[in-house]
This record gives structure tokens, sequence and C-alpha cells, in this order.
């Protein structure tokens, strides 16, 4: 691995520092490598644009599937959104990932999607307020329940962003639903956090097992 980057995006620096040390037990431990960091500039390009995948979890029995991490700063809205519509009519990320998973052709998509919040801005290495990870499979499956109609506006819908559509779902309304996501919540505000202490970021982080054995949700 020696064709490693130095440096990483914010977000995949951010999900390095504090977002995967707080999964890691949720997803069966293993270890997560950024695809940013051992690929070249056009396949991960590629592989962001035509599936999907930020970083490669693998397990500690060398089994590899792919993660789609998203990071944002400063709120914690505690919700997944997906892309549905663009105005120039390019496929969305809803589309795509739908058409992965009902195909049954074996295409990539990430197996895992992972949503959190950090306190501060960009860049400025702040501490993890909230977290949770779901089979992308079951965040489509709901966003499919969402365009049906008939939910409850508080808890999920459509908006519009700039010259394009999102879904979005909270967090505690999937778990009502009955969907299996795992949520970990480390503060209610940006200005009062309960630090996570990490180890410095490393591209490949050591499984620690959890003090106390829990069946992993998505192993």
């Amino acid at each position: 691995m020696s064709d490693f980057k130095s440096d990483l995006s914010d977000s995949a620096a951010d999900f390095l520092r504090v977002v995967w040390p707080a999964i890691q037990s949720m997803v069966g431990g293993g270890k997560i490598i950024p695809i940013e960091s051992i690929t070249n500039d056009a396949m991960t390009d590629m592989l962001d644009k035509y599936s999907g995948i930020d970083a490669w979890h693998l397990s500690d029995e060398k089994q590899v599937r792919g993660v789609a991490s998203r990071v944002q700063w400063w709120y914690p809205w505690d919700t997944f959104t997906v892309r549905y519509s663009r105005d120039s009519g390019a496929k969305t990320e809803y589309e795509k990932r739908k058409a992965d998973i009902s195909s049954g052709a074996g295409w990539l998509y990430p197996h895992l999607t992972v949503q959190a919040f950090i306190a501060g801005a960009k860049g400025e290495k702040g501490d993890l307020m909230s977290v949770a990870v779901i089979k992308t499979k079951d965040l489509i499956d709901a966003c499919s329940s969402v365009l049906n109609g008939g939910l409850d506006p508080k808890y999920c819908g459509i908006r519009r962003t700039g010259n394009a559509s999102f879904i979005w779902t909270s967090w505690d309304w999937l778990k009502q639903q009955g969907y299996p996501i795992k949520i970990a919540r480390f503060s209610t505000s940006p200005h009062a956090i309960a630090s996570i202490k990490t180890q410095p970021a490393q591209i490949v982080m050591p499984h620690k097992p959890a003090p106390v054995y829990q069946p992993p949700l998505f192993a």
C-alpha cells in the first residue's frame, strides 16, 4: 500500500478520525479504507460516480464490501438524504441504486450507508455529534415509500436544494418503520459536545473489540 495518498478530503479524514471509531463495532469490526487513499483519481471518480462507494470495509475474515459515507458539519439533522432528481435530467443516486439493487446483475453498490454529523465547520476537526448506519437496500426501499406518499411530513419528505430534489428520512422514523438501523448520538447541540477520544487519523485503524459482546447489526 505504498501508493496511499497523504492528503484526504475533509469528509474522508473526519470519517477516519471520529466516525469509524464510533461505528466499528456496529458493523462487525474489521478495518476501513477510503477509496481515495488507495486508488488513482480516475478510479476514485468512477467508483463515486457509478457505484456510490466511498470506502471499503474489510472484515477480520478478509471479506470486502462497499460503504457510502456522508459527513456533514455544524448541526445534527439526524436524517439521511438521497438525491432524487436533477433539473438536467441526469441519473441520480436514487435511480442508480434502485436499478443496481433490483437488476440482480451483481452491479457494485455500497452495502452500507453511513451518515454522520460533526460539530464546527469543515476542516476544524470537530467532535462527532451523531451517526447512523443502515443497509443501502433498506434506505432505498424507505425512499420509495416516501415517494408513494401518505407519510408524516415531520419525519420524511422531498425537499429542493439548488438544481436538484432530495428525499429525506429521519433516523427515528426509519427505526419506527422497522428498518434495521443503528444510531449513536453524542450531543443534541453543536455548542455542547461530548467528545469521542480517538487515535490520530490513519488509513487503516485496528479493530478493538467491544468490552461486552453484542451481535453486530450488519455483519
